[in-house]
Formats: C-alpha cells, sequence, structure tokens
C-alpha cells in the first residue's frame, strides 16, 4: 500500500505540480485548498503519512491548522512539513513541525525529506532531473 501524502496549499498551481511529482514517485496524494478543507478531508479519509502545509493562506492558515491538529488525538501524530514564500527565522521545532521548506522549493529536497520522513523501504524514488527555475513551485 502506498504511503499518503496530503498537500495543504491555497495556489492550486503549487498542489496540481507537486501532486503530479509526488505521484510520479510512487505516493498516494490527496489535495486540500486551505486548512478548513483540509480538515473536511481528513474526516472522510484515512489519515495520511505526512501533510505539507502551506503557512499563508486565506480561511484556515498554517498556524490555525497545526492548532486544531494537535488537539485531535486521531491527527496529532502525523509529521507535517511547512511550506512557504515568507522568509523569516524560524525552525521545525518552534512551530511544531518536521521542518520548513522555503519556496520556490527544491523537488529533489523536498522528495530527501519526505523519503526520510517517511522511511519505509521499496518505495520507488525515480531520480529526478536537474531542477530549472520552471520546476520550482513558487507561489505563496
Amino acid at each position: 500500500m502506498a504511503h499518503s501524502i496530503l498537500i495543504v496549499d491555497d495556489d492550486a498551481d503549487t498542489r496540481s505540480l507537486l501532486g503530479a511529482f509526488l505521484t510520479d514517485q510512487g505516493f498516494g496524494v490527496c489535495a486540500a485548498r486551505n486548512g478548513r478543507h483540509a480538515f473536511q478531508m481528513l474526516e472522510r479519509i484515512s489519515p495520511p503519512s505526512l501533510i505539507l502545509l502551506d503557512y499563508k493562506m486565506p480561511v484556515m492558515n498554517g498556524t490555525q491548522f497545526l492548532a486544531a491538529k494537535r488537539r485531535n488525538l486521531r491527527l496529532q501524530a502525523i509529521p507535517v512539513i511547512i511550506m512557504s514564500a515568507w522568509t523569516r527565522e524560524w525552525t521545525g521545532t518552534r512551530l511544531d513541525v518536521v521542518d520548513v521548506l522555503s519556496k520556490p522549493m527544491d523537488l529533489d529536497r523536498l522528495l530527501a525529506l519526505v523519503m526520510r520522513i517517511i522511511a519505509v523501504p521499496g518505495v520507488p524514488v525515480a531520480s529526478s532531473p536537474t531542477q530549472s527555475p520552471a520546476d520550482s513551485v513558487s507561489a505563496g
């Protein structure tokens, strides 16, 4: 059974690019347009292996999502990676997340991080071609 990843981002292009990339790597992918939509999805699906969470979104942003996730026993243990174009000095431990990736994202770095977090032998890891600026995820 493939491990699943929930992508939570208000930018449709980001959801599409990351979804296609991670699907090509052998992961099951679901996508939500904001934190509230993610919680609606999480009520209907099995808990994912990992959540990729945009930090700045309308309706329910990353901070609000993380606070609600901490209160939900079913979801507390799911690791989260923050993705954001908002640059500031922060660390994953300060936010209670595994890591923080800046946009535009390096897809090779993202894949290495996902594989380390999920740590599943046998999940295919396709080699990624050298990333051009056009391959980066740059939406906020």
